[in-house]
């Protein structure tokens, strides 16, 4: 055999060891791992925000994704959300030397004892303190929009008729209407230390706080006014 085809032979036994070895596996990260540092970061979010019983429930990921092993430690990215109960996102991050990045999606709720009303509520009617009671409540939405302090209920009016049991929110509650629109109401101005009290005609409803349109009675002079507490209309001077 000529040295040619020796080399030719060589090559092709060579080939056919090469070939028929198993090729290296790639080791991929559990995707357990990444679901579960999501869920740390979740939980301990709420639990900053003071929610003590909190329920994080996380949306598996696609099995076919397959991040290669990260040789660092995994980091969650910062959270952009104002909100910690409800739907969530955590971007967890590998800074190694096969990068990666997966957002793992979730719901966030947790359980508190808040006041809710033990029976509903019409459209208009005012609550009382008889109308409410401290329950322990699953709740998907962060207390900046739930009433968690009785004080900010009673005596306040119903926008809506309200259901019995369910957690109260800002939105739905104002103070009750003191000033209905053309009623005569007292009008107080003050200057340099003097008050003076005149008769006048409110041109719009008004609620403690609101600022309300006033005619004067004498001159029907149109002023502005913000309603007190008693029912009367403080003028404002600009």
């Amino acid at each position: 055999m000529t040295i040619f085809w020796r080399f030719i032979a060589t090559s092709f036994a060579t080939a056919a060891f090469l070939t028929s070895q198993p090729a290296l596996a790639r080791v991929n990260q559990p995707l357990t791992d990444i679901m579960d540092l999501a869920r740390d970061v979740a939980t301990a979010a709420a639990m900053d925000r003071g929610y003590e019983d909190v329920m994080v429930s996380i949306r598996p990921l696609d099995a076919r994704l397959a991040p290669a092993l990260c040789d660092a430690p995994l980091q969650a990215l910062p959270g952009r959300a104002k909100s910690t109960l409800g739907p969530i996102s955590v971007g967890v991050r590998c800074n190694g030397s096969q990068p990666w990045t997966i957002y793992v999606r979730g719901t966030v709720n947790a359980y508190a004892d808040i006041p809710v009303l033990t029976q509903s509520v019409p459209r208009g009617e005012l609550i009382s303190q008889g109308d409410i009671a401290i329950e322990q409540v699953e709740i998907s939405s962060d207390f900046e929009r739930i009433i968690v302090d009785q004080i900010d209920i009673v005596g306040k009016q119903a926008k809506r008729a309200l259901r019995a049991g369910e957690p109260l929110r800002f939105t739905q509650l104002m103070h009750p209407i003191l000033i209905e629109r053309g009623q005569e109401v007292t009008l107080i101005s003050g200057l340099a230390g003097i008050e003076v009290r005149m008769q006048g005609k409110a041109l719009a409803s008004g609620a403690a706080g609101d600022r309300i349109l006033v005619a004067n009675e004498r001159s029907g002079r149109r002023l502005e006014g913000v309603v007190g507490q008693d029912g009367t209309v403080k003028i404002r001077w600009r």
